[in-house]
């Protein structure tokens, strides 16, 4: 929510007790009037992102949510290494023993089905304790308000368990130092390079999943010109096996290329929010929160993206959100806000 600035102190106090009437009656109790109208006044965020987000604490939260999401793309990557063994194994049958398809092909059936059960489930389970980590991290370090409404926090023996057995030590530093910009600016710049982050990842993994849909395509059509199969046998021995694997090739594009739209949809909103608040109007960190709600929503349903091909990425990822992080305090710094 965007309030004009000029008001006296009395009116902003009166502002700030409604804002919280409103807050309180939607999310909650807010931590406390001075720290809404704090946020109206622009006061720097004490201690800062920098400070806060490299505290013990804070790095065992980013290790646990860290642990977590790998353990959620794992289980993921392990079911789809199977349904494409499956595949192949059933169309290296369908060739070789092709009396033995029906057998292969109900085995394969009924082992990625029991498969789905269990392994989606605790899949989604290491996937929402990961994102509520993430949220009690985000919350602590920006000293937002927690949205009981839309995640549950974490338990303190989850969180400790997860990190234990966290190993690639990108522990501190999670966000690029946003200098002395004034609170909420400072939160808005985190909170815009986590989502940029992410976006370019998903549109290249998504890139790199269609040349893995096309190489699938290619191999059916090369073994079916060697091998001489009529249409008849590449039907029921390549391509009926490899429909699964197609479709979980394509639900994964679109995932991702869904994620990197709504990434990119909620960056630009909170690039207006800023150019609004450079231009004059007070912004109650209660915008930061509802931003923080769309956030926490795309974290429950984001697409995965590989751990190595994020390692790869990293450097030149990192280098770019650190030159728009520069940019956008050298931006605040001359508007007054830091």
């Amino acid at each position: 929510m965007v309030h004009d600035r000029g008001t006296s102190g009395v009116a902003c106090d009166t502002t700030a007790r409604f804002e919280l009437v409103c807050w309180e009656a939607n999310h909650g109790d807010f931590p406390n009037v001075d720290d809404l109208v704090a946020s109206i006044m622009g006061a720097p965020t004490d201690p800062s992102i920098q400070v806060a987000q490299n505290t013990s604490r804070s790095k065992q939260l980013v290790a646990a949510q860290a642990r977590l999401y790998s353990d959620a793309k794992d289980i993921h990557n392990a079911r789809l290494l199977l349904v494409l063994f499956f595949a192949f194994l059933t169309s290296l049958c369908a060739i070789v023993f092709p009396d033995a398809r029906s057998y292969i092909g109900a085995v394969a059936g009924f082992a990625l089905l029991g498969m789905s059960l269990v392994v989606t489930s605790v899949e989604k389970r290491r996937r929402f304790l990961a994102v509520s980590i993430q949220e009690e991290f985000d919350t602590g370090i920006y000293q937002l308000p927690w949205n009981g409404m839309l995640a549950d926090r974490p338990s303190s023996v989850a969180i400790a368990q997860a990190a234990k057995r966290y190993d690639r030590g990108r522990d501190a530093n999670w966000y690029s130092d946003t200098g002395t910009t004034q609170r909420p600016f400072d939160v808005l710049i985190c909170q815009m390079t986590n989502l940029g982050w992410g976006a370019s990842l998903h549109r290249l993994w998504a890139a790199l999943l269609g040349l893995a849909l096309f190489g699938i395509a290619a191999a059916v059509t090369l073994v079916t010109w060697l091998l001489h199969l009529s249409f008849l046998d590449c039907v029921l021995a390549l391509i009926v096996p490899w429909l699964a694997p197609a479709k979980e090739l394509v639900d994964l594009i679109r995932a991702n290329v869904d994620s990197a739209n709504s990434k990119e949809s909620l960056e630009r909103q909170i690039v207006n929010v800023w150019k609004e608040g450079l231009g004059g109007k007070n912004i109650l960190i209660e915008t930061c929160r509802l931003i923080q709600d769309r956030i926490l929503h795309i974290r429950q349903s984001n697409a995965y993206v590989p751990d190595w091909l994020d390692s790869v990425r990293r450097g030149k990822s990192q280098a770019t959100m650190d030159s728009i992080v520069a940019a956008m305090v050298e931006e605040a710094k001359f508007s007054g806000h830091a």
